[in-house]
């Protein structure tokens, strides 16, 4: 009995620092802002603690050894700051942080670490309470990514993917490449060009940016036969390729395919016929290496991030663990986007984290291969269709294969719709305009094999069987300029640039009719050859106009009433430098592209247009005042212009956005038959 009272006393005389939120040690004086009893009353009102860097001082005075600790490594990783904000995230998905806000307001995310904290939450008011509630599973990184350390956990993750993982196996271990690179053995300094290998080999591809120095060691037909009888002395190769041929060799892989290595690059026939197989080639990859972060000539795939400001620092011992804090480091996802899946802001810039990840060709590299390693700036980072891990720990934490959407992990292609696949595609810039659709060929063709789907089916982009989910694409950001490739139809969304999203709702009255595309002599559509395409459809219509320039700017003057306000309908994507004019209605108008620049693609001001319906948006308002809510029921239109009168086409030049009624819409409109172009 008397044991069981010591231990309530003991307990009752806990306290936890209002600053650092790790128990008290003794000797410390009190402070206002400390939490007694349970480390929880700290998030009584907030789900986030705050303190700043006044408070850390002062609690380090007082005798707060963790505080001292975290005050000392600060100075390292972030300088003196203004304030920061414990994240435990107790009630939300997503691992622990410490949100640095500077004088300037610029915002850094640091991680308290262990190796041996459980990957569950804190559990509130548990009989023994966590060490700290804002403390994630994480590990120390090595020095380099091309470490000893490194390189050993890649031979780890592809031995677990080998043996554990049945998505990842190949389905077709026949396959082999026209070409290979044969690496030899560590001591060799070359590497040889095979051909026409009897019978499949093991083989790794490499997914990586070209720069000014990629085509002085492409493979040409001046240095074809050369390479074929005498290889390549490593030496010559880019220090980048060099890196990723000992790393290969370090897991055990004796081949690997490399573009611009392996298709003979100034040979348009050899090209296509290989560009055929791009598919087959990532899919079949026993690993493909990729050196996201590179985009410079004479780059490393290695990088060196032992510098003070990117290390962790040790703040605290407690029970035998060691306890560390970081830099957050950043993660990309498969949406794209420059924040985590959880929502949480990264400052870092995509393009020069993993610049190569944001490459228009390498999407399809990334997403057709059954396990990919990255090198990053920062830690290795693996993916296969089983499993997402990093070198840190940060996926372990998340475990997005349970907390994050479908949209921020790697997936088969034949798991996706396509609309996913446009969305994450068009986003990715090109340096050839022209490669648009070539560049998604091994994805359509994957597709195609996956889904059942036909080739005829497939319509410069778009698959004929999902076209109610594709075919009303719209731009989710300014237009960038001109249509870049006059040659893809004006339906098609690989017909201009920028980023695109598919409407996802159900058509409204819309009947496909038929199409026809037709291709270079003997091209495989999946390669993007395309010499003329339409489509025909029937739905609902009104004629409108179209305004830009002064015109518009006119027009909006007028609209203004007495009081100021504008008569003017907008939507969310809306820009006042377009406008859409439908009986008596003034709507904002968001074009495909740059109409109004000078060019074959320009459109007078003024000029007639057709307005097709394919969608609805319904919204609501609530009037306090009468206690009645109102619904406004609204269209969303195909904008079309016609380019000839026998026989009629139409080309499409944009969308409008939920601005017109659809009441007066209808009351105005008449079905139509309609050939795109």
């Amino acid at each position: 009995m008397l044991g069981f009272i010591k231990s309530l006393v003991r307990k009752e005389e806990r306290r936890w620092c209002g600053v650092c939120l790790f128990e008290l040690n003794p000797t410390a004086k009190p402070l206002p802002s400390d939490v007694g009893e349970r480390w929880e009353y700290a998030f009584a009102e907030c789900d986030s603690r705050e303190f700043s860097f006044a408070d850390l001082v002062n609690s380090s005075k007082r005798g707060c050894d963790r505080c001292t600790t975290l005050l000392l490594a600060f100075e390292t990783l972030v300088g003196e700051f203004k304030e920061a904000t414990w994240n435990p995230n107790l009630n939300s998905p997503g691992s622990p942080f410490l949100e640095i806000t500077k004088a300037d307001g610029t915002k850094q995310n640091l991680e308290l670490c262990c190796n041996d904290t459980s990957l569950d939450k804190p559990v509130l008011f548990a009989d023994e309470p966590c060490l700290q509630p804002a403390l994630c599973r994480g590990y120390k990184l090595p020095r380099s990514t091309g470490g000893d350390k490194s390189l050993s956990q890649a031979a780890v993750w592809l031995a677990e993917c080998r043996n554990s993982h049945d998505q990842c196996r190949a389905y077709d271990a026949a396959f082999v490449p026209s070409r290979l690179l044969y690496l030899g053995t560590k001591q060799t300094n070359t590497i040889e060009l095979v051909d026409n290998l009897e019978h499949a080999v093991p083989y790794a591809a490499l997914s990586h940016r070209w720069t000014q120095e990629t085509p002085t060691k492409s493979l040409l037909t001046t240095n074809l036969q050369d390479r074929k009888q005498h290889g390549m002395p490593m030496a010559s190769l880019p220090e980048m390729m060099q890196d990723a041929v000992s790393v290969l060799r370090r897991l055990g892989i004796e081949y690997v395919w490399i573009d611009c290595l392996c298709i003979v690059q100034d040979d348009k026939e050899d090209w296509k016929k290989e560009a055929a197989l791009m598919a087959s080639i990532y899919s079949y990859a026993e690993l493909t290496i990729a050196a996201s972060w590179c985009d410079k000539v004479g780059q490393r795939l290695f990088r060196d991030h032992s510098a003070p400001h990117e290390s962790a620092v040790d703040v605290a011992k407690i029970g035998g663990q060691s306890i560390f804090i970081r830099r957050r480091k950043p993660h990309f996802n498969w949406s794209g986007t420059e924040s985590d899946m959880f929502g949480y802001t990264m400052t870092e810039n995509p393009d020069i984290e993993w610049p190569t990840l944001t490459r228009g060709w390498v999407y399809q590299e990334q997403l057709l291969s059954r396990r990919m390693l990255h090198f990053t700036r920062n830690e290795l980072i693996w993916e296969c269709l089983e499993a997402t891990q990093c070198e840190c720990g940060w996926f372990d934490n998340n475990n997005v294969r349970q907390q994050g959407t479908e949209e921020s992990y790697k997936r088969a292609a034949g798991d996706k719709t396509w609309a996913e696949v446009i969305k994450e595609y068009a986003k990715r810039p090109l340096t050839v305009a022209t490669d648009r659709l070539p560049a998604l060929g091994g994805i359509a063709k994957t597709t195609a094999v996956e889904k059942g789907y036909d080739t005829e089916e497939y319509l410069c982009g778009l698959w004929e069987k999902e076209l109610e989910s594709t075919f009303f694409w719209y731009l989710t950001e300014p237009p960038c300029g001109q249509r870049p490739n006059s040659q893809i139809p004006t339906w098609s969304w690989a017909s201009v640039d920028g980023d695109k999203d598919c409407w996802q709702v159900s058509i409204e009255g819309i009947e496909f009719l038929g199409s026809d595309v037709k291709y270079a002599s003997g091209s495989n559509p999946f390669l993007g050859d395309v010499v003329s395409g339409t489509l025909s459809l029937a739905g609902q219509v009104v004629s409108g106009t179209i305004y830009h320039g002064q015109d518009w700017t006119s027009t909006l003057e007028t609209l203004r009433d007495a009081t100021g306000s504008s008569l003017l309908l907008t939507s969310e994507r809306g820009t006042e430098e377009y406008g859409l004019q439908i009986g008596g209605q003034f709507a904002t108008f968001n074009p495909d592209y740059r109409l109004d620049l000078p060019g074959n693609d320009f459109i007078c001001s003024g000029s007639q247009v057709l307005c097709l319906l394919f969608g609805r948006t319904t919204s609501g308002e609530w009037d306090p005042d009468s206690g009645e809510g109102t619904e406004t029921v609204r269209a969303n239109l195909l904008v079309l212009r016609r380019t000839s009168e026998e026989p009629p086409r139409y080309e499409r030049i944009g969308v409008n956005e939920s601005c017109i009624e659809l009441d007066s819409f209808l009351s105005q409109s008449e079905r139509r038959q309609l050939t795109l172009v």
